[in-house]
């Protein structure tokens, strides 16, 4: 890894041969026009495909480009493992398909600078491009999350940027390996004292996106429920002020 950072940029993958390239050209492209010291993390969780390859030839081509064969299957316990690994000063998990594009890094990292956690958020329908079902489907599933983390509208856009200290405490802590992680994060950063920033960013539904509406949310509504019990020791603890 980059033992001279600013910033660690995380992404988890699973059978991403076609879009990790890409992915990762347009982010060292822009961080490099703009002067920014990085390291780019992918962490492989059991993909079938050849991604491991793929990153392997990413690696030689990119000298701040790093893979971890992380072989347990999980968004959630990716993002963990690359969190608690990197070097940077500031840690920014990111989605593959780049739904929000790398230039919105610029003010991720501004406000990081006063923040200890700042979370994309498709606020502004303006700057947001998605299908009605699944803007139903968050309007549903924040409803559920607000009984948890209730100043934030938008738990799960993919992106979020961390300082190293908050990283580390609240990833170090998270139990949750499936999509629901980002909620178990937020109410971990709520309950340790954190200051979260919400960021409206522009974001568009890749065409590609792996996400199973149904499927995916009835096991994240299991696992939002949980996430209370998971965490007892905090739970009765008193919100800071």
């Amino acid at each position: 890894m980059n033992k001279n950072s600013l910033l660690s940029i995380i992404i988890p993958v699973y059978n991403e041969v076609q879009r990790l390239p890409r992915c990762v050209d347009r982010l060292s492209t822009w961080l490099r026009m703009n002067n920014v010291a990085y390291e780019i993390i992918a962490v492989d969780n059991g993909s079938t495909d050849g991604t491991l390859a793929t990153c392997e030839e990413l690696s030689r081509h990119y000298p701040h480009f790093f893979f971890d064969a992380f072989n347990v299957r999980g968004k959630g316990l990716a993002v963990r493992h690359g969190m608690l690994t990197a070097s940077g000063d500031y840690r920014y998990m990111c989605d593959v398909d780049l739904s929000t594009p790398a230039y919105e890094l610029e003010r991720f990292i501004s406000l990081a600078r006063t923040s200890d956690v700042v979370i994309g958020s498709r606020l502004d329908p303006s700057r947001v491009t998605l299908t009605n079902k699944r803007r139903i489907v968050s309007m549903a599933f924040h409803a559920l999350t607000s009984l948890l983390v209730p100043d934030i509208e938008d738990t799960q856009c993919g992106f979020k940027i961390f300082s190293a200290a908050a990283a580390m405490d609240i990833f170090s802590r998270i139990k949750i390996g499936g999509l629901a992680f980002d909620v178990e994060v937020l109410w971990l950063a709520n309950r340790l004292g954190y200051d979260v920033l919400e960021m409206p960013v522009a974001w568009r539904q890749d065409a590609d996106s792996r996400v199973n509406l149904l499927g995916d949310s009835l096991q994240m509504l299991n696992d939002v429920l949980s996430i209370p019990f998971l965490h007892q020791e905090l739970q009765k603890q008193k919100l800071p002020a």
